[in-house]
């Protein structure tokens, strides 16, 4: 068995505590004051450097290998989401309203159980080790957040290489994807507003009504995927919030609608929100209504090069049989791990998380849990990665 798997395992029980403990104190992005002390005092205790980026949130460490080398990162998210989860046997979150929906106490254990083992081989890393534990993925806004807060400039040196997981429901724990090209989309958020003439409800002839016109834009927006996107390029279009009006007979003059755009590739990307815009334009025109189009930016794709997935490969191959290495469709869910990618070449994983056969529920559900059999294959993934990023 490789020995870094073997140490992981034998640290199972301490990996499995420390994930229950982030579980049932769940804390929302950029509020992860008391995960982020458990962080900081699980580092510290292994003779980390901690990195003070001035923010209330979040943890960056490095662990300097005692050889000459160069310098390799891996990264975690650490935030929760409002969702109320219910009870049942297991552990579950103390905090009404805050679960651990996605994963990421999974994710903050598994980049620990990797600094503790990675900190247990100093003497012979060739090079630095950068731990990052970054707040508020959920809002896609932690990673920029660092990186406005000086986080390379911080670092004594730039990493050359950058590895991160995300837990998979939909792959059984034991299974490792490795996958080159685009795992999760880019996406931006829009707002659009019309404006009508209000009044009574009995006079429609003397109003221009928005949510007529506000149903018609929703169905027109359908085409932007349908008719206006190639159907081998992956693209989302979705309306997600309308509001407009209050009393009952009254006609309202306003309504604004929010939504996302998803995609894999950046240039159907553009062409959707240009096209969005046309629409929105064009159909609000026809029913009387003006309309204001506002475009969010989000995140870009995250991408796994050629070099980075050959590298990941090698990784996962020297901890499971090649059969427990897969490569699954890409997911058009967001991770603002990829503004990190734009920095520094990155790899991104997905690692089962599943109880194998059974149903698992997908990320942001009440039901969502991982299957904690994988927390060591978790640790042992990382810091096998760093070691190969460091012996390259």
């Amino acid at each position: 068995m490789n020995a870094v798997l073997e140490r992981a395992r034998a640290l199972a029980p301490e990996l499995k505590r420390i994930k229950d403990d982030i579980h049932r104190h769940p804390e929302l992005s950029f509020q992860e004051v008391r995960t982020t002390k458990i962080i900081k005092d699980q580092l510290l205790s292994m003779g980390m450097h901690l990195i003070d980026l001035g923010m209330e949130t979040g943890a960056v460490a490095v662990l300097f290998g005692e050889k000459e080398g160069p310098t390799v990162a891996l990264r975690a998210d650490i935030d929760a989401i409002e969702q109320q989860e219910p009870a049942g046997n297991g552990v579950v979150s103390e905090e009404p309203g805050k679960m651990h929906a996605c994963g990421h106490d999974f994710h903050t254990t598994c980049l620990l159980g990797a600094a503790r083992m990675l900190s247990e081989r100093r003497a012979e890393l060739a090079g630095n080790v950068v731990f990052l534990f970054q707040p508020a993925e959920e809002v896609t806004q932690g990673a920029q957040a660092m990186l406005d807060h000086g986080l390379w400039d911080k670092l004594p040196a730039k990493p050359s290489c950058l590895f991160g997981l995300h837990n998979r429901p939909e792959l059984p724990a034991g299974q490792i994807a490795v996958m080159e090209g685009p795992v999760m989309a880019g996406k931006s958020h829009f707002t659009i507003t019309l404006h009508g003439v209000s009044g009574h409800g009995g006079s429609p002839h003397k109003c221009t009504d928005v949510i007529v016109a506000g149903a018609a834009v929703v169905n027109a927006l359908q085409t932007v995927v349908s008719r206006s996107t190639d159907p081998l390029q992956s693209l989302v279009c979705s309306v997600l919030s309308i509001h407009a009006g209050t009393p009952d007979n009254f006609v309202p003059d306003v309504l604004t609608m929010t939504g996302s755009i998803r995609a894999h590739n950046a240039q159907a990307h553009r062409h959707a929100e240009e096209r969005l815009k046309e629409l929105t334009l064009g159909v609000s025109a026809a029913y009387g209504c003006t309309a204001q189009v506002e475009f969010h930016p989000g995140v870009p794709a995250t991408v796994n090069s050629p070099a980075m997935t050959a590298l990941a490969r090698k990784a996962a191959l020297s901890l499971v049989d090649a059969e427990q290495v897969v490569s699954p469709a890409p997911d058009m869910g967001s991770e603002d791990f990829a503004v990190f990618g734009q920095e520094v070449p990155a790899f991104f994983y997905w690692l089962g998380s599943g109880v194998p056969g059974q149903h698992n529920a997908c990320w942001h559900n009440e039901h969502f849990r991982t299957d904690d059999e994988a927390l060591p294959l978790g640790a042992a993934l990382l810091a096998q990665s760093a070691l190969e990023g460091l012996n390259r």
